[in-house]
Formats: structure tokens, C-alpha cells, sequence
């Protein structure tokens, strides 16, 4: 399996595993440990962003698993991988939203500090137009994913689809208010002696993470369709 964070770090790894027919009923939850033999990991990947964060290839080869380490009966492990999906979406939404409010903040502060043709940058119409759109955007998002989180938590009918339309209105916002805090920033922005830089590359895979913000407007679209 490809891009396992924490891959090569981790004590255990909760794994969905054909065990039976073809399907959704044939697959099971396991509990792999990380001293089992035949499990091995790959190099850690040299990655854009999420330097902190060690990601690696798991690779099973022929490993025993002992029946204890079966997570819910056999054959249950698509529905115990769908329980998840909804909370994994909100949860990299609201990180989204938690960094880029990190760099509404920086930029804030750095447009009142810096100066040009003898004021403070945040003056400008301009930069007060980019600070307002930025502040918009994040409430907005802020908004639907605690409603998204409330329908979950409320196991409402209508959560996956919620869910998916936080988790890609969230990343798309944070990974613009990143680049726009960037763009205010401007030759600092691209320096990492400022935290944007981080901010910036952290952000990006956050679209791609949890499923693609392509994959969260199919199961929009999808939901809507059915109604």
C-alpha cells in the first residue's frame, strides 16, 4: 500500500483485507502489527510538504495474522471503512481551515507592518480588498463544516454528502488564503525565514487527501441526483 503515514513508524497498521467472495461482503478489517514477519516498508517519500510527517510503503508479504486481531466479524470490513470516511473529511477540512487562518493572521500583522510610498501596505484599497475575500472565505467554509460536523455527529441522512461538500469547499479555501497570503507577502512570502512558505506547501494535499475534491463533487452530484 502507497503513501502510509507514519509508514515504517507506526506499531500497527488497521488494514481492509479480501478475506472472502468478491465485493464489499469479502473484505475484513485486520490489526497488522509492525514486527509481524513479512512486513516490510519502503523508503520514506521526499514529499512537497508534510516534512514532519514520515510517509512510506507497506508492503505484505505473506503474513500470518492471528484471528484475535480481527477488527469486527469477518466480511465487515467495507462498513467498519465507511464509518470513517465522513469523519476523515472533516477532520483534514478544519486543518485546512486552522492553517489558513494561521495565515490570514501573518498577513494581517505583515501589511500593518510593512511599508511602501510612506504608509503601511494595509492601507491600501487593494490589500484590504484581498484581507476582506480572505476573511469571507474562511468563515463561509468555517460555517458548513461545523454544520457538516453537526449532521455527522447527529448521524443525519443527508451527512456524507455534507461531509464532502465541507471537506472540498475547506481545502479549496485554505489552499487559496495560503496563496493569496503568499502573494501579500510577496518576496518574503517565498522565503522560509516567514511561516507562509510552510503554510503554502502544507496545504496543497490537502485537496488530494481523505478523497479528491474531484471525488467530493461526485458524491455531491450524486447525492443530488437521487432526490
Amino acid at each position: 500500500k502507497q503513501f502510509i503515514s507514519g509508514g515504517g513508524e507506526n506499531e500497527v497498521y488497521v488494514t481492509m483485507v479480501r478475506t472472502g467472495e468478491e465485493g464489499p461482503k469479502g473484505i475484513s478489517c485486520l490489526v497488522i502489527e509492525k514486527d509481524m514477519p513479512g512486513v516490510s516498508f519502503g523508503a520514506n517519500e521526499r514529499k512537497l510538504g508534510w516534512h514532519s510527517q514520515p510517509t512510506a510503503q507497506v508492503v505484505f508479504e505473506d503474513v500470518h495474522v492471528p484471528v484475535d486481531n480481527l477488527v469486527g466479524g469477518e466480511g465487515e470490513g467495507f462498513r467498519i471503512a465507511m464509518m470513517g470516511l465522513d469523519g476523515g473529511r472533516l477532520n483534514i477540512g478544519a486543518c485546512s481551515l486552522g492553517g489558513a487562518q494561521r495565515c490570514l493572521d501573518e498577513s494581517i500583522g505583515y501589511t500593518k507592518d510593512r511599508k511602501q510610498f510612506g504608509k503601511a501596505i494595509g492601507d491600501f484599497q487593494n490589500t484590504q480588498f484581498m484581507l476582506a475575500d480572505m476573511a469571507t472565505d474562511l468563515e463561509a467554509a468555517r460555517a458548513l463544516l461545523y454544520m457538516a460536523a453537526a449532521k455527522v455527529t447527529a448521524n443525519a441522512p443527508d451527512k456524507t454528502k455534507f461531509a464532502a461538500m465541507a471537506k472540498r469547499l475547506s481545502t479549496d479555501t485554505g489552499s487559496l488564503v495560503a496563496d493569496r497570503a503568499l502573494q501579500l507577502h510577496g518576496g518574503y512570502g517565498y522565503l522560509m525565514d516567514y511561516p507562509i512558505e510552510r503554510f503554502w506547501r502544507d496545504l496543497r494535499v490537502h485537496s488530494i487527501l481523505e478523497g479528491t475534491n474531484q471525488v467530493m463533487r461526485m458524491i455531491i452530484g450524486r447525492e443530488l441526483t437521487r432526490q
